[in-house]
């Protein structure tokens, strides 16, 4: 991912349309429903953006009265893009995804929705083999990849989902780890 690419995914608003699309090819209309906190402004400023940076690209064109409707889809996954990404970048991305993923539950926590049982977080430590891992990201790659083939209906719930597995570096031995005794 070049430096430029890198930049414009930083944005949070940048960053969350590329999440949208990262399900369904989507006008700019449908994308605001789908991030109805965005002002349209903001939203047709990103899009141009991410158009401009080569990271969405346009797949269909509709004459709707005199105007020209877009369909946006992303060019590189997320996890594409941080296939070749630098050390910062990925970084970068990561940070920009953490972000995303704290605004996603303050917007839960302030819709007044919240109870223990309405969202989840799990963090844990694993080791694996090399083999183990490969196995355990295709097993929930296609895990996902059915979740996401559900259509909305009356009974389900949209849900933000978010997975990373990130190999445990020993950190930089800056004398005690321990911080109060603990």
């Amino acid at each position: 991912m070049g430096e430029l690419r890198a930049h414009v995914l930083l944005h949070p608003v940048r960053m969350r349309v590329v999440l949208v699309l990262g399900a369904d090819d989507l006008t700019t209309k449908q994308i605001h429903e789908r991030l109805p906190d965005v002002a349209q402004a903001s939203l047709y400023r990103a899009v141009a953006r991410l158009v401009n940076a080569g990271i969405i690209t346009v797949v269909e064109r509709h004459r709707r009265g005199g105007a020209m409707e877009r369909v946006y889809r992303v060019a590189a996954t997320p996890e594409a893009a941080t296939a070749s990404a630098t050390p910062e970048e990925f970084v970068a991305a990561t940070e920009t995804v953490a972000r995303s993923l704290s605004l996603d539950a303050a917007r839960h926590a302030a819709a007044g929705e919240w109870h223990p049982r309405s969202a989840g977080l799990l963090r844990e430590n694993v080791h694996l083999t090399r083999e183990q891992f490969e196995l355990l990201r295709r097993e929930v790659v296609e895990f996902i990849g059915e979740l996401v083939s559900v259509t909305a209906q009356d009974d389900t719930e949209e849900f933000s989902l978010t997975i990373a597995a990130i190999p445990r570096s020993t950190p930089p031995n800056y004398g005690s780890t321990s911080f109060n005794g603990v």
